[in-house]
């Protein structure tokens, strides 16, 4: 009998620790046969360890599906936490508790007001503008005779496909339509024809950095090495970062965005699709490759480094030079003191998609992007309230910073 007891403990005590849960609206819910079905992939693994809460990431990355995640939600058993189990000392959770009531009341007051909702001359506005840019462009590459005419054709390429990435982006997040499947046809379109890249995998990669923005073994934008290391702590070891490309990776930034997005768009974006069978991804990319047949290599080649520099600047100037964290950081921390913002004036508005308020869309991440200016005076006011910074640089000062943070990293590695 004792042995029977000693055995059915022991069996209790292996299933516990293989057992998976998330803490949500303050009850832990068991998703240890969910994981593996998860549609947004692996990031929903990073709310199962010690001290994490699920509850905003699944607020604000579902706000668009409230209703099948409540279903979802439902069909998962759920318990709830033990004394101490937050594994959050006392200090840390009523100082959670606040952030957590001052942001849920900015949230319903932000959904009340409609700033959630979408506008159809807007998304018509984003949508042509991707599609002009690269008629004309295409116009001017196949057609013209003359070679300035043509390098302008390049030149219009290169902003519709910075303009597109942009604009993908926001489907991503699923702020486009309204409609999570409207936009996901979009961005499946618009990301494969245009940019030759896959819509999903940039959904699955880009949710992990926006769960946990500048969390070292979590956020896939510091996950650069061997080309950058945009803090010193990404490097594994003191050999890692003395490498040619870390020593000299202020000068040769430009060349790395070249190779990253060459590996990306030859190799691992289309394995993932082909992994996967993701048929239409497919079918858009080989689209992309029938269009750029006609444009040439050379045209090709320089449109895609030129929009994946715009890019990749453009994020670099939000997150790269501000401090990593290792604990658990609450949702409003993660997006005041490890992301920034750049000057708000329509000009950064238009030249980075409205990435310049990146604070405001880490907070939110299904807002429509052009709504996000009117929120910014009330994410100041919640940053004041509870001693939080709220960080905004010019353009070339933020600009300045990133080199400057990839300068110093390279020294601190080099002398380790």
């Amino acid at each position: 009998m004792m042995t029977e007891i000693k055995e059915n403990h022991f069996s209790e005590c292996i299933e516990n620790d293989l057992r998976k849960e998330i803490l949500f609206d303050g009850y832990f819910y068991d998703v240890t046969e969910f994981v593996q079905k998860h549609p947004g992939g692996s990031v929903i693994e990073y709310y199962t360890e010690k001290g994490e809460d699920a509850t905003h990431a699944i607020q604000q990355f579902h706000k668009r599906s409230k209703e099948k995640v409540r279903l979802m939600m439902n069909s998962l058993k759920r318990r709830q936490p033990a004394p101490n189990e937050i594994a959050l000392d006392a200090e840390t959770v009523k100082k959670n508790r606040g952030l957590t009531e001052d942001f849920t009341k900015l949230y319903i007051e932000l959904e009340s007001k409609g700033y959630f909702e979408p506008s159809y001359l807007q998304a018509f506005i984003r949508l042509a503008e991707v599609f002009v840019w690269f008629g004309i462009g295409f116009y001017l590459v196949c057609v013209s005779q003359t070679t300035a005419f043509k390098l302008i054709g390049v030149a219009l390429i290169t902003l519709s496909r910075a303009r597109a990435s942009f604009f993908v982006h926001e489907l991503g997040h699923y702020s486009y339509s309204g409609s999570p499947k409207i936009d996901r046809i979009v961005d499946v379109t618009v990301h494969g024809l245009i940019i030759g890249l896959s819509a999903a995998r940039w959904r699955r990669q880009h949710n992990r950095h926006h769960a946990m923005p500048q969390r070292l073994h979590h956020d896939v934008d510091l996950d650069t090495m061997p080309l950058l290391a945009y803090n010193a702590k990404v490097a594994k070891n003191s050999k890692q970062g003395k490498g040619f490309l870390i020593k000299h990776q202020a000068s040769l930034f430009v060349f790395d965005t070249l190779l990253v997005i060459l590996v990306w768009t030859l190799y691992q974006d289309p394995k993932f699709i082909f992994r996967r069978k993701i048929y239409l991804e497919m079918a858009a990319l080989a689209g992309h490759c029938a269009i750029f047949y006609q444009i040439g290599f050379w045209p090709w080649l320089f449109s895609t480094w030129g929009a994946a520099l715009i890019l990749f600047t453009t994020f670099a100037m939000n997150h790269t030079f501000l401090p990593v964290t290792t604990e658990p950081t609450h949702w409003v921390e993660y997006s005041l003191l490890h992301t920034a913002d750049v000057v708000h004036t329509p000009w950064a508005d238009w030249t980075t998609g409205y990435l310049n308020y990146q604070i405001e869309h880490h907070l939110f991440p299904t807002m429509p992007n052009f709504r996000l200016p009117f929120i910014q005076d009330r994410v100041k006011a919640l940053a004041e309230k509870h001693n939080l910074p709220y960080i905004i640089h010019s353009y070339p000062g933020a600009l300045s910073k990133v080199f400057e943070n990839m300068s110093s990293v390279s020294k601190e590695l080099s002398n380790s």
